[in-house]
């Protein structure tokens, strides 16, 4: 498995995660550091844009949902965007599409946080 590599965009009040490779145990902390960093900065709207992800661990995916309970917390969201089929069942074999939205694309997770 390869890396992940992960660059922030800030759009408005939004901040993006563009993440690029795998997310497993030795790869989440990068991405774990980068939305505790957010969140020391009060920045609690975050989209996760997963277009280019190839690979996400279960156990990633339930540190989301601690994450996205604790932007909810702030009146914020943690949300994903461009997930591909095979992590989409993923995420739906674990139930965890109940918890994290998922939207087709960046401009429309974004937009979610405008309602």
């Amino acid at each position: 498995m390869r890396g992940c590599t992960i660059q922030r965009e800030a759009l408005d009040h939004i901040d993006i995660l563009h993440l690029e490779g795998s997310l497993d145990a030795y790869s989440f902390p990068q991405l774990e550091t980068a939305l505790n960093e957010l969140r020391e900065l009060e920045h609690h709207k975050v989209v996760l844009d997963c277009a280019r992800l190839e690979y996400i661990s279960s156990a990633a995916l339930g540190a989301l949902i601690g994450f996205a309970r604790r932007a909810r917390e702030r009146h914020g969201d943690l949300r994903l965007s461009g997930v591909s089929p095979k992590i989409q069942s993923i995420v739906e074999l674990l139930g965890f599409h109940k918890i994290l939205e998922i939207l087709p694309d960046v401009e429309t997770a974004a937009a979610r946080f405008e309602r």
